[in-house]
């Protein structure tokens, strides 16, 4: 079922005071060891299960976890899922996205390559709309159940966290950042179909430390903001 998205318009800011809530287009930001929830309604504690991680963008679309849960981790403020289980957090609400803009900080401690390491996806249909680090050389994404997009990167580092982050403009074009870089493209990026989203995380070996995401793409300002909000959140790091 195809559902609506709400949308906030807000002036951006630059330098120190910028933060997620300043993008125009909000649709949902995840902040790092803010909103999240124990199995007793509770701020989690080290180790403690994470059941729900609210949403701070004002639309309410918050992280439920079922089953399969992430745990806490005081020291870096993070939802942690380790030996590939099937943890990921289901969004209240689908969104159903044609311009996007999704943000993760994020630390994946193996790339094992196939079907894992899934960071957006629909989680009925995984195969068909899902962002996701292929390996330790590939970022790659389906929209639609068109065919794969696929980005080259550096070596990925397992030891450190990175910012990912993939949009697509209004001509249809699909990009992919890392720390705030283009990543170059080894496919066609072109690709129409609404992209389906309402999880995060799956088949992941990991820390999951912030999100944020938009419907529209960014700015060259509001991207470089972004990039500097997330590189400065190393609590822990």
């Amino acid at each position: 079922m195809k559902l609506g998205n709400r949308l906030n318009i807000r002036t951006t800011k630059v330098g120190s005071e910028f933060t997620p809530a300043n993008l125009s287009n909000l649709l949902a930001w995840y902040k790092f060891d803010t909103g999240m929830s124990n199995t007793t309604g509770g701020s989690p504690i080290e180790g403690d299960d994470i059941v729900t991680w609210r949403d701070q963008s004002g639309n309410d679309n918050h992280l439920t976890a079922p089953n399969n849960y992430f745990v806490y981790e005081a020291s870096t403020g993070s939802a942690v899922s380790v030996n590939g289980s099937d943890d990921k957090f289901h969004m209240t609400t689908q969104l159903n996205l044609e311009q996007f803009s999704l943000y993760m900080r994020v630390n994946v401690s193996a790339h094992d390559g196939g079907a894992t390491d899934l960071l957006f996806l629909d989680k009925d249909t995984a195969t068909t709309d899902f962002f996701r680090v292929q390996g330790n050389t590939e970022v790659r994404c389906k929209i639609s159940g068109a065919s794969a997009i696929k980005w080259t990167t550096g070596t990925l580092d397992t030891a450190v966290f990175t910012n990912y982050g993939f949009e697509r403009d209004s001509s249809n074009d699909v990009r992919a950042y890392s720390n705030g870089s283009a990543l170059t493209a080894s496919t066609a990026i072109n690709t129409t179909g609404v992209l389906d989203l309402d999880a995060i995380g799956t088949n992941f070996d990991g820390k999951i430390k912030e999100v944020v995401i938009t419907s529209s793409s960014l700015s060259s300002a509001d991207r470089t903001n972004l990039q500097a909000y997330l590189a400065n959140l190393t609590q822990g790091e």
